[in-house]
Order: structure tokens, then sequence, then C-alpha cells
């Protein structure tokens, strides 16, 4: 018997011998929480997540683990390591029955000298309220290092299945960022390629195409999207960004020297704009209200000099938009960076239209790259507004709703102040959110080995059927060039253009 093999039935017999023990009734209590990894304590979470496997750090020989919901009997984990991982099946049948009430767990260490002790219970909450079943994401590794071995995948939240969605290797190691979807929807779906083979990846329902969004009155394809609800419209920012390398707690800034805003019409394959959102001002980051009549942007003043573009701050904008008639409204001002003191960056209004989710950080709108970055909430019905209970030292980032609006997703750094993690939250109708629990691995460690971040975290009610394949066929072909919409200011966005791109 070779030596692995030996190992591996070493750690099985050990395992299987620990897991037949009898239940342990005898115990000295310890009046306090266990010590556990990732920290699944005092959380609320969804009635088809996928097991909450963790590590108690704390000394001993043999753990078991008790998880109680519903009244039913309990679901016991025996191991003779740290490491706790627990059945799909029995924790799916669980978290079933148990949904709408608290889900106890009880952590049971042996000690060396061979006491057991039990620690305070573990409450957490299971909701009656489903968090779509999958998560889309961009992995890719920390600044310049390695920057071009990137992938978009899709993580099934049920269990622990993660697949490809497009891999850059397949595609000539070009840049691919900022996919996004309408409502949610997996079917509706988009995805920037930059450089080489450049354009936009556009997938409606199997209908597949490659689209150059520049015309010659915008100054660059689209950037930052938003879907409009109606799965047809995209608004985008178009921009020119830099990066640039700073000393002090900020080592990189993403900046944009100007931009401004269109809508493309992805079934006519035509751009839009108006004077209104194209302007000397750096519009940015659209994000449309669920009725698709409002786009909610952010703006900040025009630069003079490379301070401005990197400590200027941003506001908080509206305009109406009609899709029919590609009618522009008037622009409103919601929130000022003056009354927050603060810069204001990746608007994103919930499905239910009552509440928008923003970040704010001390300048700029790249807030990945800032520990001071919080996530904050305006109610649109009263205009109050608040940093969120949820944020902590480090940085809160990007954040998307599920359909129903019920759970939100978010960067954070919490874990290390190093790596962007994928964090739940609950949010009520009043506004108030549940402890953030991070996204669970099979592995209980792996948050502590895996050094990649997490990016553009995107809640979809399924998985993306169309094949990594078939979207790298796609841009690998030609583009489709944009027109523009009949009824732009053409003259206007002329002399705009000459006065912008310098």
């Amino acid at each position: 018997m070779n030596k692995t093999l030996l190992k591996f039935t070493i750690g099985f017999v050990a395992a299987w011998l620990v897991s037949c023990q009898a239940r342990v009734d005898s115990f000295v209590e310890i009046p306090r929480l266990p010590l556990i990894f990732p920290d699944y304590t005092g959380i609320t979470i969804p009635p088809n997540i996928a097991p909450l496997n963790f590590k108690i750090n704390e000394p001993g020989k043999a753990y078991e683990v008790r998880f109680t919901a519903g009244g039913e009997k309990p679901l016991v984990v025996r191991s003779g390591k740290s490491s706790i991982r627990i059945d799909l099946g029995k924790w799916r049948q669980m978290l079933q029955q148990g949904a709408g009430s608290d889900l106890q767990i009880d952590v049971f260490v042996k000690s060396e000298q061979g006491e057991w002790q039990k620690f305070r219970s573990i409450v957490n909450e299971i909701s009656t309220e489903k968090i779509d079943s999958h998560l889309a994401y961009r992995l890719i590794n920390t600044g310049y290092v390695l920057w071009n071995k990137l992938g978009i995948y899709q993580r099934n939240l049920e269990n622990f299945d993660e697949k490809p969605i497009l891999e850059n290797k397949s595609v000539e190691y070009g840049c691919m960022n900022c996919h996004a979807f309408s409502r949610n929807d997996p079917d509706y779906m988009m995805i920037h390629i930059r450089a080489i083979h450049g354009g936009t990846f556009i997938n409606r329902k199997g209908e597949m195409k490659k689209v150059d969004t520049k015309t010659n009155y915008t100054v660059s394809a689209g950037a930052y999207p938003s879907w409009h609800p109606d799965g047809r419209h995209i608004a985008y920012s178009v921009n020119n960004i830099g990066q640039n390398f700073c000393t002090g707690e900020v080592r990189i800034e993403v900046s944009d020297a100007y931009s401004d805003l269109i809508v493309y019409d992805s079934q006519e394959d035509i751009v839009t704009t108006s004077p209104a959102v194209s302007t000397a001002n750096r519009e940015n980051l659209p994000a449309w209200s669920p009725d698709g009549k409002t786009l909610y942007f952010t703006s900040s003043p025009p630069v003079n000099g490379l301070n401005d573009r990197i400590h200027e701050r941003y506001d908080l904008l509206r305009i109406g938009f009609d899709v029919a008639t590609h009618a522009w409204g008037t622009v409103d001002t919601v929130l000022s960076h003056r009354q927050l003191g603060k810069s204001i960056s990746f608007p994103k209004v919930s499905p239910d239209g009552k509440f928008l989710m923003f970040c704010t950080s001390d300048n700029g709108y790249f807030t990945i790259h800032h520990p001071m970055s919080d996530l904050n909430l305006l109610n649109l019905e009263t205009g109050e507004y608040r940093k969120m209970e949820i944020n902590s030292p480090h940085t809160e980032s990007y954040h998307s709703f599920s359909s129903s609006g019920r759970w939100f997703v978010f960067t954070s750094k919490r874990l290390d102040g190093l790596f962007a993690r994928p964090f739940f939250s609950f949010l009520d109708e009043n506004g108030n959110a549940s402890k953030p629990f991070v996204m669970p691995q099979k592995d209980p460690g792996f948050y502590q080995t895996f050094i990649k971040n997490y990016n553009i975290p995107e809640l979809i009610t399924g998985e993306v059927k169309v094949s990594p394949l078939a979207i790298r066929n796609t841009i690998l072909g030609p583009s489709v060039p944009a027109g523009l919409a009949a009824g732009v200011d053409t003259a206007y966005m002329k002399q705009h253009l000459s006065m912008t791109v310098k």
C-alpha cells in the first residue's frame, strides 16, 4: 500500500470511528460562543443556501456539532478534525423544514485531557425568502500581478458547483470586465472585451453578437453598464479611464479624465445621448430604476489636472428617459457630495423601487482600492439616507440586489484586509440589513489560501446556459457597428467631443 493511500485510509477510519461515537451527553459548559471560521454566528440565511461548512478554532482531539431547526431531529456532524463539513442532502432537508425558524448550532470539543466542552449555542435565523440560485463574478488577481489570467464564473449557491462563463485564455488573454444582466435574468447578459478582440458581447435569449458601441460622436465605446428592465436597452458611461499609482493607504487610483452617458438599443444597434448627460462634467455609473423611467448616475466636475482627476468627488443625479421615443428629461440632484462629505459611487435601486444602495469613499468612484469605502442606503420615498450598519473597517464595494430585493451581495475585504470576497445580507422592508455572511465553500479553509479577488458579484435567477465556446466564437468574430439614433444633436456632440478629447 503506497503512502498516499495509507494516509487516506487512516484518515477515513479515524473519521468513521469518531462518527460512530455515542452522542455526547456529559460535558462542561463554556459560557461563550465558540471561535469558528468563517464567522457564521448571529446571521440570517436563505432556506436554499449551500451548507455553512466551517472550522472550529478551538484546540481539541474530537469535535461534535449539532444543527437543530424547526423542532426537528438534530443534524449531527462528528469529526476527528476541526473542519466541519455538512452533508448537502441532510442540510437541504433541514433548512426546508426549518424555514422561518431559528437554526441552533451546538459545538462540542473534546479536550486533550479527554473532557468534553460545550460552548454557548450559536443562533441563526432561517429566512422564508430564497436567494437567487446563482452568483456570477469575475475572479482576478490583485493589482498588476498576473492580471491577464482571469475569468468570469458562475457559482450555484445551493451547492458548491462553479462553472466558467468565459475564461480569457480562450480569447488570447484579453481583458474581460463589466458583465451585467437584465433583472437578474441569465438569458440577458453582456460582457465587455478590451484590447484584443475588443467589443461588447451581448446575449439575448440565445441570440448572440459582438457590438462596437463607439460612434463618431461619443468619446469611447460603452464602459460601465446598466440593463434596462425591458431587456433591450443598456445604459453605458463612455469614459477615458486611467490608473495612477500613489503612496499612502490607497496605492492604486482608477479615475476618468472625461465621461458621458449613452443608451444603446440592442435590437436596432443604435446609440442615443443628450447634451444633458454629455457635459463638461464627468457623468458615470448609470443605474436604471425598476420601472425603467429614470436613470440614476454619478457626476463629478471637469478635470483640471491630475490632482482633480483623482481627488474630486461625485454627486448622485437622475434624469428621466423614455425608451420608446429616446426623449431625455431634466437632470435632478438626488444627493450632493457636500451633504455627505464623501464621494458617491455604484448606485443601485432595489427591485421594489424603495431603496437606493450606494458606496461612499473619500474621493473618486473606484472603491475597490479604498479601505474607507462603505455601503449606504437611501430611502427614495422619504429622502432619508444613512451609512449601513453592516460596514467593517475594511473595503465594502460593488453590490447587487436579488430579484426579490430581499437579499443583496457585496464585496468586502473584511476577512483579511487584502482580498475581496462575496458577502450576503438580508434587507427587510424597513431597510434593516442582517449581519453579512461570506459565500459558503466546500472547504472551510478556502478563504485562508485563495488569493484571487471576487469582482462584480451579480445575483442571477439561474444558470447561464450559453456555453463558453459559443461566447468565445462570437467574441472572435466581427463586431456589429452601432449607429447614432435619429434626433441626437450631432452639432452639439461634435463640438463637445472636440472640447473634451484633447
